[in-house]
Parts: structure tokens; C-alpha cells; sequence
């Protein structure tokens, strides 16, 4: 790297007031006070004209002197001055640079200043040690914010404009040295200027090495932030956040070898104690999302197998279970919605071929009433159903025809009644021209026929009374009083009363049957 040579301001010399924007004042020589020395008043040519002798030379001598003062004395001092205003802030230069000063006898060859250049040239050497010393402010500023750090190209470009200036002020062509000074300064402010800029894009660089997991480049970057920015707020907040990078990045690795392995979950909780290092850090923020859908895909993925296996299981409430646990992590997971709906589908011909086989098996069992709710809830599901349809047709006669044979060999005593006899007659017909009946229904149709026969043959039946008692058989005569009667009855059950004045009626209830023997007594006995 270039040598940059380093300025630093150096107390001046007081100047006197100029009209320009910088109002560094000018030293003015004064004259050194002479005193002559004193003579006695023994002489006697003092006494004698009023006058010392020594009196007109040592005016002589003053007036030398002040000449001397006002023309040559700048001259001699500019000349035993320092190589230029920088010299004292310049690294140390070799005897060679330095300018001999000249002879007695150039001095004497040389034409006398003017007051007037002398004044332009006072003028000029001001200008030029303002400049300078606004360059050394400007200079100090950039050395302290690092600028030999980062700009040292520039550093160095600005030291030599300076020393190209120093050379021309030991020349004593101010002109040159300002134009010089002010090139310096000029390159100097500029590069002051970009501080702001600088700063901004090294905060720009330490988030950029935060996001990439780049330690030694967030330190670098940060180390030049705060040589440009001492004590800047926005270095406050990510000098932690640097800090912090080596258990980031740590985790970041612990991450990628649990993903490897499989162990999502665990890698997940990895990457959450990396956010909880620095929750700003958008790198582990989008590794964490990542991971975090890997992890949902993948016990999404589970739960669809394990919804599968149960569904070719037949078990529909685990099926059931496992899907919707899978839309739930994925919402409006089409795959979901598909399993969901070939479970609906598969639950529904699973259940219609359960009621198919059950009302099959009813039907064989000849329990028509369960048949026919079992045929009727599949045709809710399905009302297209065939077998549905062809069970219930064929169950529902079957069951009331059941009925009805139930009810006739339960009370065969009703079939006295003609009109009941004559419709256990038609249903012991509907019952026979059934084509499929079963053993059971075979057997309770035989055991009708038996009774309706039975019932459909006349018996011999003697009735007795006292000849005063009025003798009524419902549904048969009215016989009124008599002491026997005989008539001819269908086996079944009857009702006789027996009426007499002054006597309590009397009420008998009688059954013929095939086995039935004895006479029937109606007669009234008791006297009201």
C-alpha cells in the first residue's frame, strides 16, 4: 500500500484580517525599539552648539535600520522559515530537500522588493495557510473515521496534492501552492462527503454477511462501520446480531444433518433456537418455513398411508380420522378431498353390501318385518338400488301374510264369524300362492288349514234350561225358553244368555270344538 503522508494542524502565527472567506490574520514585524547611548556634557562642541555630535549619525543609523525592518526582514524571514506551513506536520524529508539559502553576495546582487509585492506575496502566503488549514481539519476528520483504511488511494492522492503545494509554498509561488491546497482540499471534502454513503453501504454489507452466514465478513464490515461511525445507533443494533452468528450458524448445520436424517421435527427445533438468537435473521427465518412445510408435507403424507391402510382395512372411523388429520395440516388439500371422498364411497358400498347380505339373510331366516327395514335403509341411501327394491317386494306380502296366519291360529274361536272365517279363508289362499315361504311359513300355513277345516265342520250341541228361562245364542238364534234344544254349530266359541222376570240374568260363554263333551246349562236361578 501507498504511504500516505498524514497532516495535522500546528499552532500559527496570528494574521492580520484579509477580505477573503477565510480570515486567518497575518503577523506584522514591528521595528525593535533603539535607544542611543548617552553621552556626557564634559564635551565641549555639545555645549557649544546645543547638539550632541552623535545626534545625526545615530539618525542615520535608525533610518538604515527601519529600511532594513519594512524590505528586507520579511525576505530574510520567509527564507529561515520552516520548507512550507505542512512542514511540521510531514514525515521528517532528507537535508537534500531543504533550499540553501543564498550567499551574502546573491543577497546583495538581488533587485529590492517592492511594498507592494511584498504585500501581494503576504497576501498569497495567507490564502495558502487558510487552505491549508481547512485541509487539515478535514484531513484529521478523515484519518480518525479510518480513511486510510478504506480510501487510501484517495489519502495518498490528497498528501500528494498537499506536498505538491508545500514544494511551491518553499518556492515561494503561493499561486501554485494554493491551486495545489485547494486541489487537496477539494479531492479531501469530497471524500468527507461520502461518509454518509460509505457508512450505508457498510451497514448494507454487515446484513448482507448476517443473511449469508458470512462471520469474518459481518466482523470486517462491521469493524470498517465503525471506524467510519463511532457509536452509531444502527451499529448498537447489529453488533449483537454478529455476535451471534457462530451459534447460528451452528444451529444452521445441527439443522441440515437432522433434515438428512430424516428427524424434521428436530431440525425444526434447532432452527427455532436459532430465530430465538436473532428473530430478525431472514436466512434461518426462510430455512425455518422450509423446514416447517417439509415437516407438514411430511406427517401430511403419513397421515394419508395411515388413512389408506385403514380404509382397505374396513375401518372407516380410523380411515375417517387420518384423512381429515391430513386436510386439517394441509387446507384444501385436493388429495385429502379425494380420500375423503373415496372413503364416502367405499363406507357407503361397504354399508349397502352389509345391508344386502343382512336382508338376504333375513329373508332366509324368514324374519320379513327385519327384512323389510333392512332392504327400506338401503334404498335411503340408494332408492336405485335393485336388490333393495326386489327385497322389500318380496318381503312385505310374506310379512303380511305372516300376520295374518298369526292371528287366526291365535283366536280360532273367531272364526264362528262368518266374515272373519271367510277372510282367514282368503289369506290361508294369499299365503298358499306365495312362492317362496320358507319352512316356517309352510308349517304356520298347514297349521291354519287344519283349523279352518276344523272350523268349517258342524257339531252336534245340546242345550239345557229350565223351560221359564228366555235362551239367546249370539250370532247364531234366538231359541227363547225350553227345557232341551239341540243345534249344529262350527267348532268355536259362543255366547249364550238366559233372561227371566225377577231373576238376575245369566251369561255363558261355550266352546266347540272336536274334543268338546256335556251339555250346556242356561238357565236364571237367582231371584232379584
Amino acid at each position: 500500500m501507498k504511504s500516505v503522508t498524514c497532516y495535522r494542524r500546528m499552532p500559527r502565527p496570528k494574521l492580520s484580517p484579509r477580505p477573503h472567506s477565510m480570515t486567518e490574520p497575518y503577523q506584522r514585524v514591528e521595528p525593535t525599539p533603539f535607544s542611543a547611548p548617552q553621552q556626557t556634557e564634559s564635551a565641549p562642541e555639545a555645549q557649544a552648539s546645543g547638539h550632541p555630535p552623535w545626534l545625526l549619525p545615530a539618525f542615520g543609523v535608525l533610518a538604515l535600520l527601519a529600511i532594513i525592518v519594512l524590505f528586507a526582514l520579511p525576505r530574510w524571514v520567509d527564507r529561515e522559515a520552516p520548507a512550507g506551513p505542512t512542514a511540521a506536520v510531514t514525515a521528517p524529508k532528507a537535508s537534500t530537500d531543504s533550499t540553501p539559502a543564498p550567499s551574502r553576495e546573491q543577497q546583495s546582487t538581488e533587485e529590492a522588493p517592492s511594498p507592494f509585492a511584498d504585500a501581494v506575496a503576504a497576501r498569497a502566503r495567507s490564502e495558502a495557510q487558510e487552505l491549508l488549514e481547512e485541509l487539515l481539519d478535514v484531513q484529521e476528520n478523515l484519518i480518525s473515521r479510518g480513511g486510510e483504511t478504506w480510501a487510501s488511494e484517495a489519502m495518498a492522492s490528497i498528501a500528494a496534492q498537499a506536498e505538491a503545494g508545500d514544494a511551491a509554498y518553499r518556492e515561494r509561488d503561493f499561486d501554485s501552492a494554493i491551486a495545489s491546497y485547494t486541489a487537496a482540499l477539494d479531492q479531501a471534502v469530497a471524500l468527507e462527503g461520502e461518509l454518509p454513503a460509505r457508512l450505508a453501504a457498510q451497514l448494507d454489507a454487515i446484513d448482507a454477511a448476517i443473511d449469508n452466514l458470512d462471520e469474518s465478513a459481518a466482523n470486517e464490515a462491521l469493524a470498517l462501520a465503525e471506524l467510519l461511525e463511532p457509536g452509531d445507533a444502527a451499529l448498537d443494533e447489529r453488533r449483537p446480531r454478529v455476535a451471534a452468528l457462530p451459534r447460528i450458524i451452528a444451529a444452521m448445520e445441527r439443522a441440515g444433518v437432522l433434515e438428512d436424517d430424516g428427524e424434521l421435527a428436530a431440525a425444526l427445533a434447532a432452527l427455532d433456537g436459532a430465530l430465538a438468537e436473532d428473530s430478525q435473521h431472514a436466512t434461518v427465518a426462510a430455512e425455518r418455513e422450509r423446514i416447517a412445510e417439509a415437516l407438514k408435507q411430511q406427517r401430511f403424507n403419513a397421515a394419508m398411508s395411515e388413512g389408506y391402510a385403514a380404509l382397505d382395512n374396513g375401518t372407516f372411523g380410523r380411515a375417517q380420522q387420518r384423512f381429515e388429520a391430513a386436510a386439517a395440516l394441509i387446507p384444501g388439500s385436493t388429495e385429502a378431498a379425494a380420500a375423503l371422498d373415496e372413503l364416502a364411497v367405499a363406507r357407503t358400498s361397504a354399508t349397502l353390501n352389509r345391508l344386502q347380505r343382512q336382508g338376504e339373510q333375513q329373508l332366509d331366516d324368514e324374519a320379513w318385518d327385519q327384512a323389510i327395514a333392512t332392504f327400506e335403509e338401503a334404498q335411503a341411501i340408494d332408492a336405485s338400488l335393485r336388490f333393495a327394491r326386489e327385497g322389500v317386494a318380496l318381503a312385505r306380502p310374506r310379512a303380511e301374510v305372516d300376520k295374518q296366519l298369526d292371528a287366526i291360529l291365535d283366536k280360532p274361536g273367531r272364526l264362528v264369524d262368518d266374515a272373519i272365517l271367510r277372510e282367514a279363508q282368503a289369506a290361508l289362499a294369499r299365503a298358499r300362492g306365495l312362492d317362496r315361504t320358507g319352512p316356517k311359513l309352510a308349517e304356520k300355513i298347514a297349521r291354519v288349514a287344519e283349523v279352518l277345516r276344523v272350523a268349517e265342520t258342524p257339531r252336534q250341541v245340546t242345550l239345557r234350561s229350565d223351560g221359564l228361562t228366555e235362551v239367546t245364542v249370539y250370532k247364531v238364534a234366538r231359541l227363547g225358553a225350553f227345557d232341551s234344544r239341540s243345534l249344529t254349530l262350527r267348532p268355536g266359541e259362543y255366547t249364550a244368555v238366559g233372561t227371566r222376570r225377577g231373576y238376575r240374568d245369566v251369561r255363558v260363554v261355550f266352546t266347540v270344538g272336536p274334543n268338546s263333551a256335556g251339555d250346556i246349562v242356561i238357565a236364571c236361578s237367582e231371584s232379584i
